[in-house]
């Protein structure tokens, strides 16, 4: 079955519905706004837009930003690409695969409409020419927009009083606006670790604000030069998470007083305030911290209780005088181009991508954050299943089944991401990338891989990245695949597998007594 796709948004997450679709053998046209691919990784962003920071370097592996149909090159060690490394692989992808041919720059897409016989009219505009409209008809829509595009501004206490500058971290290219700045940062993330840490080199003063102690991860943990994505695996994944967060608690503490460095106690001291470490966003960066360790960042948890003509009033007492506020709180989510229905949360989809009343005919893809791994992986899922379904090979649950699965999947994300109610994105990358591979048909596990025992350790307790999925399945790819998945050693050692699976088996145990918290039903 042949169908008329349009993708909106030539980021990383239309780029790879692109890639999948032209698979499956459908016509597809992209209407990109920018004039180059990337999304926010683009080269052309402009000052007002947002866009990756002159320094950004990524959060996760190369491995796992990357597809699994087109692995870093050969023998590349597993490292943190800078933005213009992961703005060159995205280029190379769409030149792999030969995707620039159906991509329409400077395009604006003002409205997503049903037509009453069937299929959607896509209104769009040149970004030059806003008054020239014209309309399109396709068979089915990718949103593939992003989730980091309007920046949310949120309303601080007394800001009208305040007669300094506001900024939001979605504008933020580099320190230098900041030199001599007397620097409210308020919020953190991963971006904004970096962002307060530059700020905190250069200014006069800088004082971070938080309402939690959000959980840290450190770049490579321990020091041991293993990425932090490396220890996405099924190993640490059996672990259930009641074990796994009183373990975290105890090397926390343990962390405080004897880690090998300043910087590495006080990630133990921030995170042994966070009584809930797994149940929150894990800020994969912890550089922010070394501002903390050297005395040039104050940290209020307090919260702020007003802003004054030329200070910030915290609700502990403490007074701090700043004239400038930098915002690093996130981004909203606006669906205002689809007008048949409404999206208020993305737990309301299925997979965080189809709602029911619009099935497979309209599809959102890149709204699934994962607290651990990546957001491109899981971008693929999507796109391979979506892909799957317009071609016919897949079908999508009945109704009754398919609201059944959204309930319990967002009752799930819920519950364990009770520590960031409002980021409706997020999702637990192991069960997501599992349950979705059940769902394609790719997953690796299937008694083949018995069969080579090399493989199956490494799947076992290796990371869990995207290329473990196209060993097989639709469109598999065995034999680079597997080159790619062994390629990368374990961050496991012998006596931490044998632990851990200790502790597995320990809590398990525990649980069916009645004497441990099971894991919520994914």
């Amino acid at each position: 079955m042949r169908r008329n796709v349009c993708v909106i948004g030539a980021g990383p997450s239309g780029l790879v519905a692109l890639k999948e679709l032209l698979d499956e053998g459908q016509s597809v046209t992209c209407f990109e706004r920018g004039s180059e691919i990337g999304g926010v990784f683009r080269a052309g962003v402009g000052p007002d837009e947002a866009g990756a920071y002159d320094s950004t370097m990524l959060t996760i592996s190369n491995y796992m930003m990357t597809f699994s149909s087109f692995p870093p090159p050969e023998n590349q060690e597993r490292r943190y690409w800078s933005a213009g490394e992961y703005r060159q692989y995205l280029i190379d992808f769409v030149d792999k695969f030969k995707l620039g041919s159906v991509i329409r720059y400077r395009t604006d897409v003002l409205g997503i409409s049903k037509n009453e016989s069937g299929g959607y009219a896509v209104e769009v505009s040149p970004a030059d020419a806003p008054e020239e409209r014209v309309t399109h008809q396709f068979d089915a829509v990718v949103i593939s927009t992003g989730t980091h595009r309007v920046p949310n501004f949120i309303d601080l206490p007394g800001q009208e009083e305040f007669a300094g500058e506001i900024v939001h971290s979605a504008h933020y290219r580099n320190s230098e606006r900041f030199r001599g700045k007397r620097v409210l940062c308020v919020g953190i993330g991963e971006t904004a670790a970096d962002v307060v840490n530059e700020i905190a080199q250069v200014s006069e003063s800088c004082t971070l604000s938080v309402r939690r102690y959000q959980s840290v991860v450190e770049r490579y943990p321990g020091g041991r030069g293993h990425t932090n994505d490396a220890y996405t695996s099924h190993l640490l994944h059996s672990v259930p998470l009641a074990a796994a967060t009183a373990v975290m608690r105890f090397g926390m503490k343990r962390n405080k007083t004897q880690g090998k460095t300043g910087a590495a106690r006080a990630v133990g001291e921030w995170n042994s305030k966070n009584r809930n470490f797994f149940n929150h966003f894990l800020t994969k960066n912890e550089s922010f911290i070394h501002r903390v360790v050297d005395g040039t960042l104050t940290v209020n948890a307090s919260g702020i209780e007003r802003l004054g003509e030329d200070y910030v009033l915290f609700k502990d007492g403490h007074r701090e005088t700043i004239d400038t506020v930098m915002l690093n709180t996130g981004y909203t989510e606006d669906f205002s181009i689809l007008k048949d229905a409404n999206i208020s949360d993305v737990r309301r989809l299925y997979k965080h991508m189809i709602h029911p009343d619009l099935g497979a005919d309209v599809v959102f893809i890149g709204w699934a954050r994962p607290a651990a791994g990546g957001v491109p992986a899981c971008s693929e899922m999507q796109s391979r299943y979506f892909a799957l379904l317009c071609s016919g090979k897949k079908q999508l649950p009945d109704r009754v089944r398919l609201q059944g699965l959204i309930e319990r999947q967002a009752a799930y994300e819920n519950e364990v991401f009770h520590g960031n109610p409002g980021l409706r994105t997020l999702v637990h990358y192991n069960h997501y990338m599992i349950d979705f591979a059940k769902v394609i048909g790719c997953s690796p596990w299937r008694p083949a891989v018995f069969l080579n025992p090399r493989l199956a350790q490494r799947l076992w307790c290796g990371s869990q990245m995207p290329h473990v999925y196209r060993l097989y399945g639709p469109h598999s790819d065995r034999r680079a695949a597997r080159r790619t998945v062994m390629s990368l050693p374990s961050a496991f050692r012998a006596p931490e597998i044998l632990a851990t699976l200790a502790v597995s088996g320990a809590s398990r145990v525990l649980i069916a007594m009645g004497l441990m918290k099971p894991d919520p039903l994914y």
